[in-house]
């Protein structure tokens, strides 16, 4: 950016106004970026500003940051600056757009004397040749959650649950999410819960019809069934049909550049290499990313499918199926034991009348169990990828 009102724009669901959620503002904004030019050292006649604005061609509403463009000296051009801004009183100001501009300073300046480099007319970002003032923006982050910058999943989660009157309970998370956007703006709150959820892998149910409690796979209780307990009826199957060993991840680097990479692993399922190959999400943009992605996806493809329902009638004094959850496990014991292994239940269907319940178990599918019930009663399934 070198001329005079140089700017670029951000701006909120792009533009696209979401009816019924009159909350939705900036809040805060993170900007890596290199300012100078080959005259900023000597002559600092330029500023970067950063507005907020509540739509793209409105009026400015307020001045997040403003400060000179400058140079650390005649040779070397840019001057790395980490911006971190909150915005004030975003419900009031309703900004939803950042205007990042270059202005000219007010008053009169001498032309500039120093002699402008060599042009080498390089045009890729990071070589491309330094203009006599302007930027270079290395990172944006831009946060229109309540939450600010804190957004763990396990808060992300809370606030939605908390806008529609319901309680979170679950696991604590440490790490804090990099990117999180949305394809297509939500309609309700259970979209939302529902997007976000699908990126942890997480079991949830709402049993008393309030609190909402989530579980990490396989972190519920351990059950053991006798194959011969009267009380059971079962119904297992096995498939090799979606077992796979190795997979090609397809993403595009920072750059925009095709790559791929290859992930293996466990071969004792099938006893030979079975691959697939993957179009990794946008968001993907590393080698750490795509390979972290690729083993999501083996961890539900490398083992034999099992698919069952069992089901449980009565209390033994030992296994009670109203207590069964989804995230606990089933392992099939006695005589009979055509389901080997041990099996996370994936959905629980409670008869209390009847004191029985039909829990689903070890199936590569990620099932969402129970939606909540002032929103949406029943369930609903996805596959896990």
């Amino acid at each position: 950016m070198s001329g005079q009102n140089a700017r670029t724009y951000w701006e909120m669901f792009d533009g696209v106004y979401p009816v019924g959620q009159p909350d939705q503002y900036v809040r805060s904004l993170d900007l890596d970026v290199d300012v100078g030019g080959y005259y900023a050292y000597d002559y600092q006649y330029y500023l970067l500003r950063i507005y907020g604005r509540a739509t793209l061609d409105g009026p400015d509403l307020d001045t997040l940051y403003s400060g000179d463009i400058v140079a650390p000296s005649a040779s070397d051009y840019w001057t790395p600056q980490e911006i971190r801004v909150s915005v004030y009183a975003p419900e009031a100001n309703m900004v939803r757009c950042i205007v990042a501009k270059v202005e000219r300073k007010d008053g009169t300046f001498a032309a500039p004397s120093a002699t402008p480099p060599t042009k080498e007319y390089h045009d890729q970002y990071g070589t491309s040749d330094p203009p006599p003032w302007g930027i270079r923006i290395h990172d944006a982050k831009v946060y229109g959650s309540a939450l600010g910058r804190n957004t763990r999943p396990d808060l992300i989660l809370e606030d939605i649950l908390d806008n529609a009157g319901f309680t979170y309970a679950g696991p604590t998370v440490t790490w804090v999410v990099d990117q999180m956007a949305f394809v297509d703006i939500p309609n309700d709150r259970q979209e939302a819960l529902n997007a976000v959820n699908g990126m942890l892998g997480w079991n949830y149910a709402c049993w008393d019809g309030s609190t909402v409690v989530f579980a990490e796979p396989k972190s519920g209780t351990a059950w053991e069934i006798d194959a011969a307990d009267p009380r059971t009826t079962w119904s297992v199957t096995e498939s090799l049909d979606e077992t796979y060993n190795a997979v090609r991840v397809k993403f595009g680097n920072d750059r925009g550049k095709l790559r791929e990479i290859i992930e293996h692993g466990d071969e004792s399922a099938i006893g030979f290499t079975r691959a697939d190959t993957l179009d990794a999400p946008e968001s993907i943009k590393s080698e750490k990313a795509a390979r972290r992605f690729g083993r999501r996806y083996l961890n539900a493809h490398e083992r034999r499918q099992v698919a069952g329902t069992v089901t449980i009638r009565g209390d033994d004094g030992v296994c009670d199926p109203l207590l069964i959850r989804p995230g606990d496990t089933i392992k099939m014991t006695g005589p009979a034991t055509f389901l080997s292994g041990t099996h996370e239940v994936t959905r629980v269907t409670l008869h209390p009348l009847e004191w029985s319940a039909d829990v689903e178990f070890g199936t590569n599918n990620k099932r969402f169990d129970t939606w909540l019930a002032r929103l949406a009663a029943g369930g609903k399934s996805i596959k896990r990828r």
